[in-house]
């Protein structure tokens, strides 16, 4: 009976035994079970929420940056097509850009240069301005932390404007056809086809452009008026620029015209031979320039504008001490404050054969100089004032001798933002500038006979007079000029020579005329100029019309 409960604990283990050992068997025979990953933890509402937010916020700052980037694209399109056409238009303005670093640039080019500039100024703000009203409503709160990191309007315009200038100065590089000449250097050609039909109310030997009224001793058969036409007065240029010398840039220019050969007389004046009417070297600093060859004059560096007159420069001997001399000046600007410089010009005109009555005028190189003031006003109008003279001596064989001497002030006013006033005056003796050299001496020198004979006197004429005009810009293309110039010799200088009733006195000049640009390089012009000359005889009158079509290359 002991060993019963023995054996019953024997007995229960090995059942236990056998039966896990079954078990593990049978799992062993079976495939083993997946497990199920375990479900991910909730998070919280408010996390999720967060995400979906910023997930939104990304996608509409995403599609903000998409919008700048097209109106950009836009920008940059519209951009690149006003400085296609605004390059054509500084096409006929390069000569007068080039002669700006003497300078002597006329207020014409930085007029148009100013307003291309305020307007593409204006158009940009504006295009700056509606793309961010157009977009506020629909940026929330992200979109406009996005806008308020982003650089500022003014800023973005400053780049716009700088990018546009680098656009500018590639396009005008790269528009011209490139010239080489043998020294492998750029040559830049320029020039104006023009076309002048005229209406003249009294015959002139002058048709085209005359200076003033004709004389009262006219031919028997003399016209009462004339009508004709001319090509003469077309130009043509080249710029060349040359190596660095040092620190200098070297260039060149010269300019033609086809006015040389015969008178307006000649085969009706249309034919005609190419002449030169200025050419010069010249060596650029950062602000000091040196230029020698024949050139315009220092003591006048204005011009009226007209179409009409291109050959001689407008009021010719009504005032404008206009001519091409040879001479080597110098320039040095002296900046005054941001917008002010000082002007410090000074040269020699050289003597080149002047002849007086068909005799040759001995002469030494006569000093000039001029001292100006040059500002730009907030609306980037130019300012300037000037003041020159020039003083030489004119030889006559025998032993007679001439002081000559020019006092001249210029000036430039802008009145406005569309009227601007400019002119020049002067007091003189034995001036010569402004004439046709030998054409006409007696509002020159006063002489008592025949300068072969060594008793003839010969004395010098003082003389007064300038010009000036004011301009109203209507429009970019659009201007109208009115001028008025006069020149008047002193009478009892005159009296000291022979007289007659040739003899001239007084010389106006009025003038009125639009100019307007058709397309960027094509010009109408119409002018109407008023000739009143005192003869000793008596005062001459003649009126002159001119249509001018102009084609600039």
């Amino acid at each position: 009976m002991r060993k019963l409960p023995a054996l019953l604990v024997t007995g229960l283990g090995l059942c236990l035994i056998s039966c896990l050992f079954l078990t593990t068997v049978a799992r062993a025979d079976q495939p083993p079970r997946k497990r199920k990953p375990a479900p991910p933890a909730p998070k919280p509402p408010d996390q999720m929420a967060e995400l979906l937010a910023l997930m939104r916020r990304t996608q509409q700052a995403a599609e903000a940056a998409q919008e700048e980037a097209r109106r950009a694209r836009e920008q940059s399109e519209s951009l690149q097509q006003k400085l296609s056409q605004t390059t054509a238009e500084l096409a006929t303005l390069r000569q007068l850009i080039q002669d700006n670093k003497s300078g002597s640039l006329a207020a014409l080019p930085t007029e148009l240069k100013s307003a291309l500039k305020a307007e593409l100024k204006t158009e940009l703000r504006a295009e700056l301005a509606q793309p961010t009203k157009e977009a506020a409503p629909t940026r929330d709160t992200s979109a406009a932390s996005t806008q308020a990191d982003a650089p500022p309007a003014e800023e973005r315009l400053a780049r716009l404007e700088e990018q546009v200038e680098v656009h500018n100065s590639q396009l005008k590089e790269h528009a011209q056809t490139k010239v080489e000449s043998d020294s492998r250097f750029r040559v830049r050609m320029y020039g104006q086809i023009l076309f002048n039909t005229y209406l003249q109310t009294a015959d002139s030997p002058q048709r085209t452009a005359p200076p003033n009224a004709p004389s009262p001793i006219n031919p028997p058969l003399a016209r009462q008026r004339n009508f004709g036409s001319t090509l003469r007065q077309t130009t043509l240029g080249f710029v060349l620029d040359g190596p660095r010398v040092g620190s200098a840039r070297l260039s060149a220019e010269t300019e033609f015209d086809f006015y040389g050969g015969v008178t307006d007389d000649s085969f009706g004046g249309v034919l005609g031979q190419i002449r030169m009417r200025t050419g010069s070297v010249r060596l650029d600093w950062e602000n000091t320039s040196l230029a020698a060859g024949l050139r315009h004059t220092l003591i006048s560096p204005r011009e009226p504008a007209s179409l009409a007159s291109v050959w001689y420069a407008p009021l010719s001997e009504a005032g404008n001490l206009w001519q091409w001399r040879p001479q080597i000046n110098l320039e040095r600007r002296q900046s005054v404050g941001e917008s002010s410089q000082l002007l410090w010009q000074g040269g020699m005109m050289l003597p080149f054969g002047e002849t007086l009555a068909g005799t040759p005028i001995e002469g030494t190189p006569s000093p000039q100089g001029r001292l100006a003031f040059r500002h730009t006003t907030a609306a980037e109008k130019r300012f300037e004032i000037g003041l020159a003279g020039l003083v030489g001596r004119r030889d006559f064989l025998p032993r007679r001798r001439v002081t000559a001497y020019v006092v001249s002030t210029d000036w430039l006013i802008p009145l406005g933002n569309r009227w601007e006033l400019s002119g020049e005056t002067y007091f003189s003796k034995a001036n010569n500038l402004g004439e046709q050299s030998g054409i006409r001496a007696d509002a020159i020198f006063a002489i008592t006979g025949p300068l072969n004979l060594a008793a003839t006197a010969v004395r010098g004429v003082h003389a007064f007079g300038g010009w000036s005009q004011l301009t109203f810009n209507a429009r970019r293309d659009l201007d109208f000029n009115f001028a008025y110039g006069i020149e008047d010799p002193r009478n009892r200088d005159l009296f000291d020579g022979v007289r007659s009733a040739n003899l001239r006195f007084r010389n106006h000049a009025a003038s009125a005329n639009f100019i307007y640009q058709l397309r960027a390089n094509f010009q109408l012009s119409l002018e109407y100029r008023r000739l009143m000359t005192d003869y000793a005889a008596g005062r001459r009158r003649s009126d002159h019309y001119n249509l001018a079509l102009g084609y600039n290359f």
